[in-house]
């Protein structure tokens, strides 16, 4: 008598490697750097580090003399790996205000796209 051939087994699907996880972010930071420098308690200059130039001519021109403070982290939501969407609750003075941003990875840092204060 012959042999049987065995059946092969199904090969399994090829399955891509996972994307990388988003480089770090501290949003905390970030944010508090920009309402700082909307107070007028740090220089300017700091938003070039931290935001794209459009982005930090716009703040640059909305600095007054407040008090601003995140009451408590910030959430953060990435639509992709590169760009993360920021929200976050802070008080200037006696209100309570949302604050709304994009950041997006470019050069080895994350820069600022969109940033505003929801009064």
């Amino acid at each position: 008598m012959g042999v049987i051939p065995r059946p092969r087994p199904p090969l399994a699907p090829w399955v891509p490697p996972p994307d990388p996880p988003p480089p770090v972010l501290d949003a905390g930071r970030l944010v508090s750097v920009v309402l700082e420098v909307l107070d007028g308690r740090r220089s300017g200059r700091l938003l070039r580090e931290v935001a794209v130039p459009r982005l930090a001519a716009r703040l640059g021109a909305a600095v007054r003399a407040r008090t601003t403070r995140l009451m408590r982290p910030p959430r953060v939501c990435h639509p992709s790996r590169l760009v993360a969407e920021i929200s976050a609750v802070v008080r200037r003075e006696r209100r309570v205000l949302a604050v709304a941003a994009r950041v997006e990875h470019r050069g080895g840092r994350w820069w600022f796209t969109a940033f505003s204060v929801l009064e």
